[in-house]
């Protein structure tokens, strides 16, 4: 092949995925915070989610409390929780969700990142989706990583 060819498809090929260092908390009907079913289209993309959902922080959403939709709307990644917040080890766990909400920092200094766990990225995961019954192992918070991969 041409060296130009090799060139022209190298730049064609995407570049690969870097995971990210995340925290991972739930949110939904139910929880200790008292929030609303969040597999709703009440959210910040406005949007009804479809499979496993979750909230983003808010730097990485892209908009902030009540601007609506943020760019990161409709981004799915690839969650792994390796530990719980502590740091001791959980059973390893995967689940691909897509983001249909916002983290917001005010009040909720994990949704900041970095955080207090060193995080790059912070997810909010929606218990009314299945989201954190498919994915928390043993604790329903952890760290692990995140990448962004197709829908």
């Amino acid at each position: 092949m041409h060296p130009k060819a090799l060139l022209a498809l190298a730049l064609s090929l995407p570049l690969a995925a870097t995971a990210l260092k995340a925290s991972f908390t739930e949110y939904g009907a139910g929880d200790s915070m008292g929030s609303p079913n969040c597999a709703t289209s009440i959210n910040a993309c406005g949007e009804p989610g479809g499979g496993y959902t979750a909230a983003l922080s808010q730097s990485q959403f892209g908009a902030g409390p009540g601007d609506g939709a943020g760019p990161a709307c409709g981004t799915c990644y690839k969650l792994t929780v390796t530990t719980d917040l502590s740091g001791q080890a959980v059973t390893e766990n995967s689940v691909t969700v897509r983001v249909n909400n916002l983290c917001p920092t005010d009040g909720n200094p994990i949704c900041s990142v970095p955080n207090q766990y060193g995080a790059e990225i912070h997810f909010d995961l929606c218990r009314d989706s299945g989201a954190t019954a498919n994915f928390f192992t043993s604790s329903q918070a952890g760290i692990g990583t995140a990448e962004q991969v197709s829908c």
